[in-house]
């Protein structure tokens, strides 16, 4: 989860335009801070060159924009802290560990494939696999949620599946993961961005059924 807060922004950009609103809402996200509102900015964490505070406010500079946040003086360095802190990798945001037994069907991204293939060599990527520790299925439609029941058949006791889906209202809704799942008796724990195009769903069997299943 990301920061958020509403407090007063002021926002100038590449041209010296000056955007400001007295109360905007500020998201800080893994990859972006967003400033929604009459000031609406967008800038990536990969592009900010600098973060100051001082009396209170925080000034975030980038080649795009330059963010100044009145947060006051307790908020001001918790914020600054933050946003100079790298941003998590997304193979740490989804608790792949070191040579676990990962299965990704059908996955359409190329960065968690990649850094999956950095984390660890047991990838299997065909349509069926087992005693997985995690694994990735991507759902692009209604008709493909079955495979969150093979998912929960391929997975040891204490593994994970991530239902990786589009974000567009074409996709599949959040609910109806979630209403599968509860009828295969997994609990939701999670949800993860993995793109601007897609999200995941982080589904486990509950402790108390572990043991049965293991």
């Amino acid at each position: 989860m990301g920061y958020e807060t509403k407090c007063k922004v002021r926002v100038e950009d590449g041209s010296g335009t000056i955007r400001q609103s007295d109360s905007a809402t500020v998201l800080l996200e893994t990859d972006d801070l967003i400033v929604r509102g009459e000031a609406r900015v967008k800038v990536p964490r990969s592009s900010i060159t600098s973060v100051a505070s001082r009396a209170g406010v925080v000034t975030i500079k980038s080649p795009t924009a330059t963010v100044s946040l009145t947060l006051g003086d307790d908020a001001a360095p918790k914020w600054r802290k933050k946003l100079e802190e790298a941003p998590k990798r997304l193979i740490d945001k989804l608790d792949v560990k070191p040579d676990a037994r990962v299965w990704l069907w059908d996955v359409s991204d190329a960065t968690l494939e990649t850094q999956v293939g950095e984390r660890t060599t047991n990838v299997s990527s065909g349509r069926s696999a087992s005693k997985c520790d995690v694994a990735f299925v991507e759902v692009d439609s209604a008709d493909e949620l079955e495979r969150i029941d093979r998912a929960a058949k391929a997975i040891v006791a204490d593994g994970a599946i991530w239902v990786v889906h589009p974000k567009a209202e074409s996709g599949v809704a959040d609910t109806a993961i979630f209403a599968r799942a509860k009828e295969l008796g997994l609990t939701y724990t999670k949800v993860a961005r993995i793109s601007e195009r897609l999200s995941a769903e982080k589904l486990v069997w509950p402790r108390a059924s572990r043991g049965k299943k293991a």
